[in-house]
């Protein structure tokens, strides 16, 4: 059963999440987010994925990827305009296309929009805590599709370091600096960390490709945003996964590289 997981591509199970992560929203947990959202953010993608791949690979695609792209970007951002929508999916897909080592994006295409979103656009854009308003049997079954879709992606071990390490941070902040506890533990209980935890920390393309270093990859997230928590800086786990993608991912990649550029000429 395991075996048969693992032979279907990854992001079926991605999409299955995310799509059960939107009709949740929208039919039983209260999500901001309307319908025209969604559809805003998924045409965008995917027209973008589509003429991007025919103009620098001259050829067509199945957009899955890009489909994927806009649903995570409909369940993450939020405003009272569709443009906002639009032009983060874009952006997410330009990113993939453009920003690139070794044949692979260097960053999480969703996550360097979201920030570019937020911190220039903050007036337009936020991305709300979305807490769960109701429904446990749903949160239940929605957070075992997104371990299987961790799981089959072979990134379950950095879902569950981060998970770890913000629970240990959690309580440090809370010891040392005297947040309360809940204050202190419940992003823990939103929609918006599970949608963290399984989708934007899980890309197999940008994340390490050993277990040790994703866990290391996943705790330096979890660190990061907790000194971004006691700075009072919102938004706080986007611009975690962008800083550890910059000054550690880019280094690691490159070094990666480097090294099998040498092996190579040997």
């Amino acid at each position: 059963m395991i075996m048969q997981l693992k032979r279907i591509d990854p992001r079926y199970y991605v999409l299955l999440f995310l799509t059960s992560f939107v009709a949740a929203g929208q039919l039983f947990l209260g999500f901001f987010q309307q319908w025209d959202s969604m559809f805003t953010a998924v045409t965008a993608a995917v027209a973008a994925e589509l003429v991007l791949t025919r103009m620098l690979r001259g050829r067509w695609i199945v957009p899955l990827s890009a489909l994927i792209t806009g649903l995570g970007v409909s369940l993450l951002l939020s405003s009272h305009l569709l443009w906002p929508y639009a032009l983060a999916s874009v952006l997410s897909i330009g990113i993939k296309h453009t920003v690139r080592i070794g044949g692979k994006h260097l960053f999480n295409p969703n996550n360097v929009a979201m920030c570019f979103m937020l911190w220039f656009l903050p007036q337009y854009a936020v991305s709300t805590p979305k807490q769960w308003t109701n429904g446990y049997e749903i949160m239940a079954f929605i957070l075992l599709l997104g371990a299987v879709a961790a799981y089959t992606a072979g990134r379950l071990d950095t879902v569950l370091a981060f998970i770890s390490g913000f629970a240990l941070f959690a309580a440090v902040r809370s010891f040392l600096f005297g947040d309360p506890l809940f204050f202190a533990f419940g992003p823990m209980l939103g929609a918006s960390f599970q949608l963290f935890c399984f989708f934007m920390i899980t890309d197999p393309q940008t994340t390490p490709p050993t277990r040790r270093a994703r866990v290391l990859f996943a705790l330096g997230i979890a660190a990061v945003d907790a000194a971004l928590r006691v700075m009072e800086v919102t938004n706080s786990p986007f611009y975690s996964a962008f800083l550890i993608a910059l000054f550690v991912g880019l280094p690691y990649r490159l070094y990666n590289r480097r090294q099998t550029s040498k092996l190579a000429m040997e």
